[in-house]
């Protein structure tokens, strides 16, 4: 059907390029293909596969040669940007290394990439016309819009949960006020039911859908909203608001393997978010970054958990979602809607890439709230945090034992009592120092509690049982 869609002939955002180190080559998954992410001599980025063809190892955990190929570590093969085999170490001058190197076996497949909106794109099909294919369409970029597309940063991290359970949440506007209650103005007593939810013109394989919907709360219920979805991965959602004001949240939602989706997210608004603690805007902006990031888990622990529970009950029942979801009301649209998409032009679901199982897996509290994974080692702000809590740390320790031996010292010799003190109370504050900074460390590790009782607090007044 001309109008069937392929998961494979689209553009994905795979990456912020401020999340991407040049000088490393970067692994990512998409659609189940392992692949890599890394910049050649021309300062290009480039996508392959993320296997050697020698003896099947990684290339992501190689290096990137001055010459600007990519070295695998285990026995030093070099490719070029093309995916062409450069140099075999062990056949080094010989004619049957100028043999090998045109051997098609020796090829890594490449795929199409596109830098725009400072997120790399990739066009993840490996057919021979791929790069005249993927001229035929355009990135789901930002719209052109009144609001400032460069006043914050795009947003990265890897869910523990599936891609269309992450598509479906982000048309239902209405779970805000009960899933993430205590979280800013969100509250149930503040609910305005939803009185318009209706799609907007035709629903596509290509082109997806367009929804406009009211108010959910008593501060935006005169609003009127639109959600574009551009498949595969693209929730472009604009709030516009009586006072003439407006707020957009671009989404993206990366399939990556079976029950993992990559989002990458950024909000704008007209209002001007910067600091105003003098303090705070004295610390290193990456450290400013990083504590802005930990701030705000606690609203994607509460989706977390509930799209979790979601997925651990529909794989339960085996039954499809049009006869395990009861949809009355009119703040379903959106879901029904996706899930119609889905079913009528994708299959149903991401078309995976080989012969992978798609068995489903609950996860345990420290797998579901497991921060490293899901953002810390994808964030650079996040990993230089904790280089610098972790020099902090180091610097306690010296301080405190230093300190404690100085105060030892002095006691021992007789001098004034004062500066027994003195030492002594620095020696505790570097060891309290550490303590806390050991606190804030797990912050960027995990959502599960570093002390006490080992389970998540979604909730002000929650508590748990079972």
């Amino acid at each position: 059907m001309k109008n069937q869609f392929s998961w494979t002939q689209q553009w994905y955002p795979i990456s912020p390029i401020s999340y991407l180190d040049p000088a490393e080559p970067t692994p990512v998954n998409l659609l189940g293909k392992k692949l890599v992410i890394w910049r050649d001599k021309n300062e290009n980025w480039v996508v392959m596969d993320d296997a050697c063809p020698h003896k099947l190892a990684r290339l992501s955990l190689g290096k990137i040669n001055a010459d600007g190929t990519l070295m695998c570590r285990h026995h030093g093969w070099c490719f070029n940007s093309e995916g062409k085999c450069t140099k075999i170490p062990m056949l080094a001058g010989s004619e049957a290394e100028e043999t090998a190197c045109k051997s098609e076996r020796s090829q890594v497949t490449t795929y199409p990439t596109k830098v725009a909106q400072n997120l790399l794109w990739v066009w993840p099909d490996h057919s021979l016309t791929a790069f005249a294919d993927c001229t035929s369409k355009q990135p789901a970029t930002i719209p052109e819009t009144e609001l400032d597309i460069h006043a914050t940063d795009w947003y990265m991290f890897e869910a523990p949960v599936g891609y269309t359970v992450s598509v479906e949440s982000s048309f239902d506007p209405s779970h805000a006020q009960f899933l993430h209650e205590g979280i800013g103005s969100f509250s149930p007593e503040k609910t305005v039911p939803i009185q318009q939810f209706e799609n907007i013109g035709e629903i596509t394989g290509q082109g997806g859908f367009t929804l406009k919907h009211s108010g959910y709360n008593l501060s935006n219920k005169d609003m009127e909203a639109t959600r574009k979805f551009t498949p595969p991965s693209a929730n472009t959602t604009i709030y516009k608001y009586a006072n003439g004001k407006s707020n957009l949240f671009q989404l993206y939602f990366v399939p990556t393997k079976p029950g993992y989706c990559r989002y990458i997210v950024k909000f704008l608004t007209g209002v001007n978010s910067t600091s105003k603690n003098p303090f705070f805007n004295l610390l290193p902006q990456y450290f400013q970054t990083g504590l802005q990031h930990i701030s705000g888990y606690k609203l994607g622990d509460q989706d977390l958990a509930m799209m979790h529970s979601q997925e651990t009950l529909e794989s339960s029942i085996q039954k499809p979602w049009t006869k395990a979801y009861f949809m009355p009301a009119k703040s379903d649209v959106g879901v029904v809607t996706f899930r119609k998409w889905l079913d009528e032009f994708a299959g149903g679901s991401p078309a995976w890439s080989g012969d992978i199982k798609t068995s489903f897996q609950e996860l345990d509290e420290q797998q579901l709230f497991d921060r490293w994974h899901r953002h810390t080692k994808h964030c650079p702000s996040c990993r230089s945090s904790l280089m610098l809590i972790e020099k902090l740390q180091r610097i306690c320790n010296i301080s405190t034992v230093v300190f404690a031996v100085l105060t030892l010292l002095l006691i021992i010799i007789s001098v004034p009592v004062q500066l027994a003190v003195i030492s002594t109370i620095i020696a505790v504050v570097s060891s309290l120092a550490f303590y806390l900074l050991d606190d804030l460390k797990h912050r960027f590790l995990s959502s599960v509690p570093k002390r006490g009782i080992p389970w998540v607090k979604l909730y002000k007044n929650q508590v748990k049982i079972g």
